[in-house]
C-alpha cells in the first residue's frame, strides 16, 4: 500500500498546531482581549481595523516591486492614504461613535419613552423594529462620511511627508507656451524682412 507523505506531515503537524491554538486561547491576554471585545465592540473593531489597514496594509503595499520611479511615488501616496484612512477611522470611532452608538443603544431600549408613536408602529409591527436598527446602524457612518474623507486627506500629506520625505503629488503645472512662441518668430523674422518694400 503507498503512502502518502504529503499526508503524513499534515497529520503529524495537526497536533502541533491545535497544541499551540489550545495554549493561545486558553491563555489570560487571549482571555482579556475576548471579554474586551465582547464589551466594546465598537473600539475592539476599530482596533483591529487600525492593525490590519494602518499597519499590515502599507507593509504589504510597499512590498510589492516597482518598475519605475514614478510607481515607487504612487506606492507610497498609497501606504500614506492606508494609515492616515486607518488612523483617522480609529479616531473617529472611540470619540464619536462610541457615544453615539450608545445614545442610540439607549433610545431603542425604551423607545415607550422616547418615541413613542414609533414605539405603537413596531407593537403592530414586528419587523420595522429590526429595520429601523439596521437604519440607524448606517446613519453614523453617512454623516461622518464627508469630515472623515476631507481628514483622511489632509492626513495623508503629512504622513506622507513624515515617512518619505516628500508632499503628495500635486497636478503638474501647464507648460509655458510663450517662450516657443516668441523663438518660432524670431526664426521666421529673416524670411519676412525680405518680402520688406512690397512688390517691384
Amino acid at each position: 500500500m503507498a503512502i502518502n507523505p504529503v499526508g503524513a506531515m499534515q497529520k503529524a503537524a495537526q497536533p502541533q498546531f491545535t497544541g499551540v491554538v489550545d495554549t493561545v486561547v486558553g491563555s489570560k491576554a487571549f482571555e482579556k482581549v475576548a471579554e474586551f471585545a465582547g464589551s466594546n465592540s465598537a473600539t475592539f473593531n476599530a482596533a483591529s481595523s487600525l492593525v490590519m489597514a494602518g499597519v499590515l496594509r502599507p507593509l504589504t503595499i510597499m512590498a510589492l516591486p516597482a518598475k519605475n520611479e514614478q510607481e515607487q511615488k504612487n506606492k507610497g501616496n498609497a501606504a500614506a492614504h492606508a494609515i492616515a484612512s486607518a488612523v483617522i477611522g480609529f479616531a473617529i470611532t472611540s470619540t464619536v461613535m462610541k457615544p453615539i452608538s450608545a445614545g442610540l443603544k439607549k433610545v431603542m431600549g425604551n423607545t415607550d419613552k422616547y418615541l413613542p408613536k414609533l414605539s405603537e408602529k413596531m407593537k403592530s409591527n414586528p419587523t420595522l423594529e429590526k429595520n429601523v436598527n439596521k437604519v440607524l446602524s448606517f446613519g453614523p457612518d453617512i454623516l461622518l462620511a464627508v469630515p472623515r474623507a476631507l481628514l483622511t486627506s489632509k492626513l495623508s500629506g503629512y504622513v506622507n511627508k513624515a515617512l518619505f520625505g516628500k508632499k503628495k503629488d500635486a497636478a503638474p503645472a501647464p507648460a509655458q507656451q510663450a517662450p516657443v512662441v516668441a523663438q518660432a518668430q524670431e526664426s521666421q523674422r529673416p524670411v519676412l524682412d525680405s518680402f520688406k518694400g512690397g512688390t517691384k
